[in-house]
């Protein structure tokens, strides 16, 4: 009799968990006020009442009590954007970093997506440089409309545009003869329109870019077509630049072979002077993409990674790495630590290697590292005992 009451109270206890689990919002809204859960677009687990899809009601080791790790979290019923990130090669700053919450909210929002702000006012959260008031804007950049070049999440293009190379722009701007004869008959399928063109506005109708070579802004094209190319052709009239190429280590001759000038420059135009782009990583990653690869899946990267001209000679050092200034480069920026800092230079050498220690004995600043300050092992610990065993 006892066995039968016992299996009745289990039973019993049973379906009471079973239903109290099944849409216990009103239980969570006793506690946590019921703001941010309407809207025109609800989440659907709020949406079926169901709090413990996402959050656990006792402990978790994540904040908000998730179950598991933000991304981790929303990738367990998004499976095509996990597949999507577990294929392109480019993450969105957000996505690398397996922050959902930076773009969406969880609960409810007015627009689709779960979008924590409609149109380009939230890509402008963070991209703030595009907002220039441009005399000629593109239509969809004026419209807002970012998506219609950008994908959210993950790219094979570090833009994050939806294809590669010109596909994208042809798909509005079809192919005509008029079209044709402005590029002078080249295949427009094998163009990176981007190269020339400015895709968000311009100062003039086709939203060329700002810095102009100087045969092409006077259209005297035979100044520089039609004529032997390679290095001699722009060194021709570029003749101050010759001498920073007469150093040790020189771009122009990289693995054995004499990289064009327009390798990294643009013939025709540019975002500034010296005719480079406007974020001058891109044509970095072109050939040290091995360098990119390693820094995209670090957590903590060197500040303003992209402009690598801020630490780098761009023709050519005495140095392998073509550093300005040779290691002086950091105290440019790091200027405090010129007097407060761990003991470099002859005085201070390294015990693994026995060479002169400096900022980059313990910081990775190049790629960056899974450590904070991009140190190159945990900075409680586990880098300073490399070399201080005896403590």
């Amino acid at each position: 009799m006892i066995i039968v009451h016992a299996r009745k109270l289990l039973l019993l206890a049973g379906v009471i968990l079973l239903f109290s689990s099944a849409g216990h919002a009103s239980d969570c809204f006793k506690c946590h006020e019921a703001t941010g859960f309407s809207g025109k677009v609800v989440h659907q687990p709020v949406a079926d009442g169901d709090c413990t899809i996402c959050h656990s009601p006792h402990v978790s080791r994540h904040k908000g009590l998730l179950r598991q790790a933000e991304a981790r979290l929303c990738y367990s019923c998004h499976e095509e954007v996990a597949a999507q990130v577990e294929k392109k090669t480019y993450l969105h700053q957000p996505v690398r970093q397996g922050q959902c919450s930076e773009c969406h909210l969880p609960h409810a929002a007015d627009g689709r997506g779960l979008l924590a702000k409609k149109g380009s006012a939230l890509c402008y959260g963070c991209h703030s440089e595009t907002q220039n008031a441009y005399k000629f804007t593109h239509k969809p950049f004026q419209r807002g409309q970012c998506n219609v070049c950008h994908t959210a999440h993950a790219s094979d293009d570090s833009r994050l545009l939806k294809k590669l190379g010109s596909w994208l722009c042809l798909d509005c701007h079809k192919v005509t003869a008029r079209l044709k004869k402005t590029h002078l008959g080249r295949d427009l399928g094998v163009l990176d329109c981007l190269s020339c063109h400015n895709p968000h506005g311009g100062a003039e109708r086709k939203l060329l870019r700002t810095v102009s070579h100087q045969p092409f802004a006077d259209r005297e094209c035979e100044t520089c077509h039609g004529q032997p190319s390679g290095t001699g052709l722009c060194l021709g009239c570029h003749e101050e630049s010759l001498a920073s190429f007469q150093v040790v280590h020189s771009h122009l001759g990289v693995g054995g072979t004499a990289n064009a000038c327009t390798v990294c420059h643009n013939p025709h135009v540019g975002d500034r002077p010296g005719l480079l782009p406007k974020n001058e990583g891109r044509i970095c990653r072109s050939c040290h993409a091995d360098t990119f690869a390693r820094r995209d899946n670090m957590l903590h990267q060197h500040a303003n990674w992209n402009s690598c001209s801020d630490c780098h000679q761009g023709h050519g050092a005495d140095n392998p790495a073509m550093l300005k200034n040779g290691q002086d480069v950091c105290a440019q920026c790091h200027e405090r630590h010129k007097a407060f800092s761990h003991p470099m230079g002859e005085a201070a050498l390294d015990p693994r290697n026995g060479k002169p220690m400096d900022c980059l004995t313990c910081h990775e600043a190049n790629t960056g590292s899974m450590f904070k300050h991009f140190l190159r092992g945990s900075g409680e610990r586990g880098l300073c005992v490399q070399c201080h065993q005896s403590y």
